[in-house]
């Protein structure tokens, strides 16, 4: 395999290990914060998750599943 290939195939490698950390930071940051919202109109039970799709006309779609207990007054901080 000759010097050019090899440097495209490992830069594909690098390129791709970068999406896959940047989703999961995007995912674990997005998860924080609605976390944190939520809980200012509800008692959450549970661990809440987010997942973020890409659709086939390149919208994404973002699922979010959480589960409360208790709707409270809102707290303003």
């Amino acid at each position: 395999m000759n010097e050019s290939k090899m440097m495209a195939k490992r830069l594909k490698r690098v390129l791709l290990q970068d999406k896959i950390t940047a989703y999961e930071g995007l995912t674990k940051a997005l998860e924080s914060d609605i976390k944190t919202l939520l809980s200012y109109y509800m008692t959450l039970s549970g661990d809440l998750s987010v997942n973020i799709d890409v659709l086939e006309e390149g919208n994404y779609q973002i699922n979010i599943f959480a589960k409360a207990v208790n709707i409270n007054a809102p707290q303003i901080v």
